[in-house]
């Protein structure tokens, strides 16, 4: 009698087992990203709309940015090997001769360099 006890109890527990929903498979935590940090450097990155979405920084605006706060001829006499344009505020920039290595120089009204991108 003992042996058919335990073996209804061992038939039992495994007709509950079976009825178990499964377990949820393993879901690896998604990965933080923060606006504005590159995931992969972890340095700050621009995030303003326009040319930053065109392509990296082939021109290598990113090695003229000392020039920011300067002057026009200060840029000249940096003696920039590339081809470099001067962007005045309310010039006219034609995206037809977009040139993706060249370094524009955007100025303010006094003649100032305020900001350098590719272009």
């Amino acid at each position: 009698m003992k042996r058919v006890t335990t073996t209804t109890a061992l038939l039992l527990a495994l007709a509950t087992a079976a009825c178990a929903p499964a377990p949820e498979p393993y879901q690896p935590p998604a990965p933080v990203v923060t606006p504005g940090i590159d995931p992969v450097t972890g340095q700050p990155i621009d995030v303003t709309p326009g040319l930053n979405d065109r392509e990296p920084d082939t021109c290598h605006a990113a090695d003229y940015q000392y020039l920011k706060g300067q002057n026009q001829s200060s840029v000249t006499a940096a003696g920039i090997t590339r081809p470099t344009r001067f962007v005045t505020p309310g010039g006219i920039v034609s995206q037809e001769e977009y040139d993706s290595f060249r370094i524009n120089f955007h100025l303010d009204p006094m003649g100032t360099v305020v900001r350098i991108t590719c272009g």
